[in-house]
C-alpha cells in the first residue's frame, strides 16, 4: 500500500502521551506541513502558535477547566500544543484551518508522534480567563482559535476505528 494512504489509514487520535521531549525539530516540520495545506484563493490568513513549554499548556488547562467547568483538566498532560487562529471575520477561516489541523495529524504520525484535536476554545475565546493566556501566547484579540492540536509521544497505540460514515458512489 502507498505509505501516505497507509498513514492516513493508521492515524488515530491519542489522548495519553509519555513525558518524553518533543524534539524541536519535529514540531518545525510537523508545522511546515501544516503550512503546505492550502487556503482559500491562497490568502494564508492563518497563524499557527506552537507552545512547549508545560507549564504554559497547564496555564491554559486550568483557564479552560475553569471557564468549562471541567474539574483538573489537563489537555491530555502533552508535551506541545499548536493553535491555528485566525480573524473572527475571515469567511474561510474555519475550512483553511480544519485542512491545516490535517496536515498536522498525518506529520506527527509519519514522525511517531500521537495527537488529538481539541475545539474548546473555538466559542470561548473571549472569556478573560482564557483570553488572558491567549494574550500572553501573542495570539491577536481578533483571532478565533479554531483547533488546538496537542501533540506528544503515545503513550498507548489505539487501533483505528472503523468508519461508519455514508458513502455513495453515483455512476
Amino acid at each position: 500500500m502507498n505509505e501516505i494512504i497507509k498513514n492516513m489509514l493508521t492515524r488515530v487520535s491519542v489522548r495519553k502521551f509519555t513525558a518524553e521531549r518533543v524534539e524541536d525539530e519535529k514540531l518545525k516540520t510537523i508545522v511546515e506541513c501544516a503550512k503546505a495545506s492550502p487556503t482559500g484563493k491562497n490568502r494564508q490568513m492563518r497563524k499557527f502558535t506552537v507552545v512547549h513549554n508545560r507549564e504554559k499548556i497547564q496555564e491554559l488547562a486550568r483557564a479552560v477547566s475553569s471557564v468549562l467547568d471541567i474539574p483538573n483538566y489537563r489537555i491530555y498532560d502533552c508535551d506541545a500544543l499548536i493553535l491555528i487562529s485566525f480573524e473572527e471575520d475571515d469567511r474561510f477561516g474555519y475550512c483553511d484551518s480544519s485542512v491545516a489541523i490535517q496536515n498536522i495529524y498525518l506529520a506527527a504520525h509519519a514522525l511517531g508522534l500521537g495527537s488529538v484535536w481539541i475545539n474548546q476554545l473555538r466559542e470561548k475565546c473571549n472569556s478573560p480567563e482564557i483570553r488572558r493566556v491567549l494574550d500572553s501566547f501573542n495570539i491577536p484579540k481578533n483571532h478565533v482559535v479554531c483547533g488546538i492540536s496537542a501533540i506528544g509521544y503515545p503513550a498507548e497505540h489505539p487501533e483505528p476505528k472503523t468508519r461508519t460514515e455514508p458513502v455513495e458512489f453515483i455512476n
